[in-house]
């Protein structure tokens, strides 16, 4: 890479390591990357516990246990998406409940905002109802002086749900990540679900893998009629 970056600003006139291979060995896959029915169980049934019984953690850090792996559940959005969530994400669309993933809220991976239509199910739990009780502003963690600030404590919050699951939760396999392991577990569900893989990238925020992608624009009506054929967790309640 170096020498690769030595030819681009002209101070090389060849690269040396052009025919340079690095083999690596094949990385050992001894489990699936998401979630298992047991794991997602304890996790959601845990994060329904009175917040009483977190101790000492923040408040707002306590709303994020309750919340996050939940909409994670239905979504499958990245950990750091969820606890950057603000009030005024969560929108209306073509009369539908959504969440607005945008980069105005903190980090997006793909630098790109989407509109993820929300599961009935967590309508039904009360998750609109918690949100309209919110004052503006961001719903998981206390704002800082400056908007990187406020970014670097949504993360720290990611982090603290991270610690929960292994500490509380109980999933405790290091071969699923805590988090992470949402986004596989959703990518498998879509599947059994005949869930079309463009309409589940489009929800979890993935490349399409296609120039002509671009102009393809989500319909959130679209969207919410595949997300509704996810299976309920309600044995997690």
């Amino acid at each position: 890479a170096v020498l690769r970056t030595g030819v681009d600003k002209d101070w090389l006139t060849t690269n040396p390591a052009t025919e340079v291979k690095v083999r690596k060995p094949k990385k050992v896959k001894e489990r699936s990357a998401g979630f298992t029915t047991d794991e997602a169980k304890a996790i959601l049934t845990a994060a329904l516990r009175d917040p009483e019984t977190l101790g000492g953690m923040s408040e707002k850090t306590k709303l994020a246990i309750r919340w996050a792996p939940w909409i994670g559940a239905y979504t499958g959005a990245r950990i750091t998406e969820l606890t950057q969530l603000r009030r005024e994400d969560f929108i209306t669309d073509n009369d539908i409940a959504c969440i607005n993933i945008t980069p105005e809220a903190g980090s997006v991976k793909n630098g790109q905002y989407r509109i993820v239509p929300l599961h009935p199910h967590l309508v039904e739990m009360g998750l609109l109802d918690f949100v309209r009780r919110q004052p503006e502003g961001y719903l998981f963690a206390s704002p800082g002086e400056t908007l990187e600030s406020t970014h670097a404590r949504c993360k720290s919050v990611s982090g603290k749900v991270s610690e929960w699951v292994r500490t509380t939760a109980g999933v405790v396999d290091p071969r699923v990540q805590p988090t992470h392991g949402w986004r596989h577990r959703f990518k498998t569900l879509a599947c059994v679900a005949d869930i079309p893989p463009q309409y589940a990238d489009m929800i979890q925020g993935h490349s399409q893998g296609e120039s002509g992608a671009i102009y393809r624009e989500p319909v959130t009506v679209v969207l919410y009629r595949e997300i509704q054929k996810l299976p309920r967790y309600e044995w997690a309640e």
